[in-house]
């Protein structure tokens, strides 16, 4: 597989997925980038480009997967809409987590997409449900880091991200996959990570060692983020889900002591029977 790094997305590019073959298209070149799609293909993905860009939304990229000999998915990428920093208010104090290589990051992750959709059937079930679908697209994601990077900086980026994104708005908690990739980071260092030469040989380790959330259980966390971050909240109760505070604290500990320091959250987390 190539390691192609995109920096910058300025015209469409082609890359290697399994036996096929993804596109890679900046928003301002969609015309063209249609063009170059059979016509077997444009017609699983939305029928005008109005509607493309309105699937997209202000995300700053989006996956379409396609069923085809050739072409694996198309990826569309507006970097205009790349985000430079996370925000959280915790306890109505707002918190800045800075963004780095984030284009880089939403790419590999959509391309995790593609990579898993590959396997699925052979190393990975053959049905996923969306949950699974995002912690392995970031598992990719982790794979990519340490074999271009060597280390785990943008990663640790990446989990700091997800937990901040969910503390901030509910709908993310599909894509809240730090409970998962917090285990990539403890069982592999990133040469280890790194010496994988393709990603397949990573999950084949992987995937059968991974402990996966239950939908119960995401639902609980889910329940249990909302009672304690949410702006609705009128009184604290501070029994709510009691039996989940510790698992939570222990997603949450690295990225508060990112955001807060080592002291003020180990003391937030005290206060609030996380640890």
């Amino acid at each position: 597989m190539s390691l192609i790094t995109f920096s910058l997305i300025t015209s469409l590019t082609w890359v290697p997925i399994g036996d096929k073959q993804a596109l890679i298209c900046p928003l301002t070149e969609l015309t063209q980038c249609l063009k170059n799609l059979s016509p077997v293909v444009r017609a699983q993905l939305p029928a005008s480009e109005t509607e493309i860009t309105q699937t997209l939304g202000l995300r700053s990229a989006m996956v379409l997967p396609v069923d085809d000999s050739y072409l694996s998915g198309f990826i569309l990428v507006n970097e205009r809409e790349t985000p430079g920093v996370q925000l959280a208010n915790i306890d109505n104090v707002t918190y800045q987590l800075d963004l780095n290589d984030q284009s880089q990051l939403t790419l590999w992750h959509e391309l995790g997409h593609l990579e898993n959709q590959a396997l699925q059937g052979e190393l990975l079930p053959l049905k996923l449900d969306g949950y699974q679908h995002e912690w392995l697209a970031d598992s990719y994601l982790i794979w990519r880091i340490a074999k271009e990077k060597g280390n785990y900086q943008l990663a640790w980026q990446q989990y700091h991200r997800r937990n901040l994104s969910v503390l901030t708005n509910e709908i993310q908690m599909s894509h809240w996959t730090s409970p998962m990739m917090i285990q990539v980071l403890t069982l592999y260092r990133p040469e280890q990570l790194a010496s994988f030469a393709h990603y397949r040989d990573f999950i084949a380790d992987f995937y059968p060692k991974a402990t996966q959330l239950s939908a119960v259980l995401r639902k609980e966390y889910s329940s249990l983020i909302q009672r304690t971050f949410g702006s609705s909240v009128l009184q604290p109760l501070p029994e709510y889900l009691f039996w989940r505070k510790q698992g939570l604290g222990f997603y949450l500990k690295p990225t508060f002591e990112q955001i807060m320091g080592a002291e003020k959250a180990h003391q937030w987390l005290a206060q609030n029977a996380m640890l």
